[in-house]
């Protein structure tokens, strides 16, 4: 039984390393293209702001971010459908597309993908030191990373904005999307997601991503990682409410049933 076949009453989903995930590819090749995936998304997102804010500005940096997912979306999204975000990964397995064993694959590939493309960035500034940004483009609020929103507002744009992605990155793989245009909607509504909320917090909307900028930020910023951490996640339930409710027939068809007071 492969991890994506359904399981007797009962039953625990199994998967190998050598398991066909959803996508048809083993779980190891998901590994491998996941973490590929994310570190290209940390060398030329955050990667962007740590070696070229000061030529590009934030508008630079925010296309860099969309940029770099609608790449990875087109060259390895039928590997592993490009989530490189373990919110996105959260809401594929509340969606139950992908089963606990899988999604524990996409995690760890995506925390090592993040931290091996944060420390590529420490290496080419020389430990930092050529960072433009001050902070490694890590993500905080208030003082330490010279932003006049508060925890507050951080807390909410994590959750909103992380919803809007995954709702997003779910529409495109529902019955009925235009074949060929999801990677190019993820990676315009990441670009836009960043145009909006970078003045708030740098932009996380991915708990890997913040760590492979924390880890290397020689700031404060580990003391606030648990918010990006936390709130992403929150937010990903939320985008697969949302989702469940703009696109799940059989949720509207149960609600109507019990409306009507009928039953199957």
């Amino acid at each position: 039984m492969s991890a994506s076949s359904p399981a007797g009453a009962g039953a625990v989903p199994t998967a190998r390393a050598d398991t066909p995930s959803p996508t048809g590819q083993s779980n190891l090749r998901v590994f491998g293209a996941e973490a590929v995936g994310t570190a290209v998304l940390m060398l030329v997102g955050p990667g962007s702001a740590i070696l070229a804010v000061d030529v590009i500005g934030v508008y630079g940096v925010a296309f860099a971010f969309g940029l770099a997912l609608l790449a990875m979306a087109y060259t390895i999204g039928h590997v592993s459908g490009c989530h490189i975000n373990p919110a996105v990964t959260v809401g594929f397995l509340l969606s139950r597309k992908i089963t606990i064993v899988e999604a524990a694959y996409y995690w760890i590939a995506q925390l090592i993908g993040a931290v091996a493309g944060g420390l590529l960035l420490y290496l080419v500034t020389e430990g930092g030191d050529l960072d433009k940004t001050g902070v490694f483009a890590a993500n905080g609020w208030g003082d330490d990373i010279g932003s006049p929103f508060g925890l507050g507002s951080t807390i909410v744009v994590e959750i909103v904005f992380t919803a809007l992605l995954v709702f997003v990155v779910l529409s495109t793989t529902t019955v009925g999307y235009p074949t060929g245009f999801g990677g190019l909607a993820a990676g315009l509504t990441l670009a836009m997601i960043h145009l909006a909320t970078i003045p708030v917090d740098n932009t996380s909307v991915n708990p890997a991503r913040s760590v492979g900028a924390a880890i290397f930020s020689g700031s404060d910023a580990m003391t606030q990682l648990w918010v990006f951490i936390v709130f992403p996640l929150v937010g990903a339930v939320v985008g697969v409410v949302v989702w469940l409710v703009v696109h799940d027939t059989g949720l509207e068809d149960a609600s109507l049933q019990r409306l009507l007071g009928t039953r199957r």
